[in-house]
């Protein structure tokens, strides 16, 4: 069963805000009352912000709260990662080439990288190869001591019938650290999002 996190709803009005902001900056001057917000969700949520593992994929988008997780680490003793998993068919040895996947996780990697320097912040990227996403984020989170686990948006209102239902229902059932999941409302993967009270974990 699944139980909210105290402080999910305040790291939502956050992400809310932060996204808000950002969206009104590149028409108009800062909204200083959405900084304000963000600010003080963002002391709020201190308390599960330590190293952090953001999660990319072909399927898997976590450029918007990449953002967010870069305001959580900065200012303090935080380890920020942004991983890219490949998944590698069955039908395929586990070190196939798969140059076309390789080039995408290099994009999103460097696009990650180019996000953590706007917030003031050295990340650390890495790409790993797996037949599913779900084992792979947790040998990463174990791997990394991660404090909070960042897994982007699925395109679904609906939990478990999205697509990155199996892999979000394999991190939360195999591990106790803290789960930020995006939650887009629009069918065409809209990088808008519509988020609920999160993050999510094991009860």
């Amino acid at each position: 069963m699944l139980a909210v996190h105290p402080v999910g709803a305040v790291i939502a009005t956050a992400i809310v805000a932060a996204i808000s902001s950002t969206m009104y900056r590149m028409l108009n001057a800062p909204s200083n009352r959405a900084e304000q917000i963000a600010q003080h969700a963002d002391r709020q949520a201190k308390e599960i912000a330590g190293d952090v593992l953001v999660v990319f994929s072909a399927d898997i988008h976590s450029e918007v709260l990449m953002a967010l997780a870069a305001r959580m680490a900065k200012g303090r003793q935080a380890q920020l990662v942004a991983l890219y998993v490949i998944e590698v068919p069955y039908t395929l040895p586990i070190d196939a080439e798969l140059p076309q996947q390789e080039r995408e996780a290099l994009q999103v990697l460097t696009a990650a990288e180019e996000i953590g320097r706007k917030a003031g912040l050295e990340i650390q990227t890495r790409t790993t190869r797996d037949r599913q996403t779900g084992p792979a984020v947790i040998q990463a989170a174990r791997e990394e001591s991660a404090n909070l686990i960042v897994m982007g948006t699925y395109r679904e209102s609906r939990y478990a019938g999205a697509p990155m239902g199996q892999a979000i229902e394999y991190v939360l059932s195999q591990t106790h650290t803290d789960v930020l999941i995006g939650v887009s409302s629009s069918m065409e993967g809209d990088s808008m999002l519509s988020l609920g009270p999160l993050p999510l974990r094991k009860k």
